[in-house]
């Protein structure tokens, strides 16, 4: 009987606070990146956010060629900035075909803690700060 592949996830998901200096306020930050390196373009991920009580759906929709076609290399990335997040979330990733994680996310004002995740996972979840220049 042959034995499945393992396969690598498809994405990272950083969650970490970060002071916006344009808005001059501290923020919730959910960084999608691919784990596959674009050489040409910086695609960008198609997101689609939901907050429901505390409940926090993500969907990951696609890539999206930018605007700006200058030539980078890089992951592609896809941001949602949160202001009022605070307390214990459920949080549901959404990838296009439909398939689906779950995670438990406890955020206070200093910390962002991953209390669960799946055993088997498209992406990739850390409480890492990116930086985001």
């Amino acid at each position: 009987m042959a034995s499945k592949k393992k396969r690598n996830p498809d994405y990272t998901l950083n969650i970490f606070h970060h002071y916006d200096e344009k808005t001059k306020r501290n923020v919730v930050v959910f960084l999608v990146q691919t784990t596959k390196i674009f050489v040409s373009f910086r695609y960008e991920i198609l997101l689609e956010d939901e907050i429901v009580d505390n409940e926090i759906h993500l969907r990951i929709k696609g890539l999206h060629v930018p605007e700006l076609l200058m030539p980078q290399s890089g992951p592609a990335q896809g941001r949602r900035d949160y202001t009022q997040l605070e307390g214990t979330y459920h949080l549901v990733v959404t990838k296009q075909d439909k398939t689906v994680n779950e995670f438990s996310l406890h955020i206070t004002q200093e910390s962002v803690d991953i209390k669960q995740k799946p055993k088997t996972s498209f992406i990739i979840i850390s409480n890492d700060p990116v930086n985001l220049s």
